[in-house]
């Protein structure tokens, strides 16, 4: 199973109209959570900086393997992902992905005129791409569907067996709104509002890194 794309995107008003300054709630979510953690992503390599806006499938897994356990509808939740991956519109924009991919070519075509490779094709159809969106510090494409599916956005693959491996999910949380996750594009943590126990579970957890936050603007700092 993976996720569908929503054209309705009202489960979002209840956060896009929060009071809560909009930088804040790009990077913790809305107010009135009773506790809210950022989780550390993981370093590209042994003393790079950690990846950006990026949560790592493993950390993704694990953090959703807590979420779950803290919410009443673990099956109806919503994700958001950022309309400005280039990963999302095909053509020329990721052509260099499928360059030097498809089977080997035999020599004697190398002294012919070479058809040019079919266009690369949009992760999603035209209606989703040009459909209404979240627009929330940036616009998002909203989907549907069980938080064990989070990151499988069922993308068109790149072609000649290549699969289309998009971002982590940019926002999450469910239908009872028991939870919110942000992770904004620029951000190497991604930020968690909860209830204090889900909070509690994701402090113990051993596979996360996670730093207690204070929900206010200097926090950010």
């Amino acid at each position: 199973m993976t996720l569908r794309p929503l054209a309705d995107v009202s489960p979002a008003e209840w956060f896009v109209g929060d009071d809560a300054p909009t930088a804040l709630r790009a990077h913790l979510g809305p107010s009135g959570f009773e506790s809210y953690v950022r989780v550390l992503h993981s370093p590209m390599g042994p003393d790079d900086d950690r990846y950006e806006g990026h949560l790592e499938e493993h950390l993704l897994d694990a953090l959703c393997e807590v979420l779950a356990r803290h919410t009443a509808t673990p099956n109806d939740c919503f994700f958001g992902l950022w309309d400005g991956y280039g990963e999302l519109y095909g053509g020329e924009a990721v052509r260099f992905l499928t360059a030097f991919s498809g089977p080997t070519r035999w020599p004697s075509r190398m002294f012919g005129k070479e058809k040019p490779p079919p266009p690369v094709p949009p992760a999603f159809p035209i209606s989703v791409l040009e459909g209404p969106k979240v627009t929330f510090f940036h616009d998002y494409l909203l989907f549907g569907g069980a938080l064990a599916e989070a990151g499988e956005w069922g993308a068109t693959s790149y072609g000649h067996a290549i699969s289309r491996d998009i971002n982590s999910p940019n926002l999450m949380w469910p239908a009872d709104r028991a939870w919110f996750v942000t992770t904004n594009i620029e951000s190497t943590w991604t930020g968690v509002g909860g209830t204090a126990a889900l909070i509690g579970d994701l402090l113990a957890d051993p596979r996360l890194e996670v730093v207690r936050m204070r929900y206010d603007e200097g926090a950010l700092r």
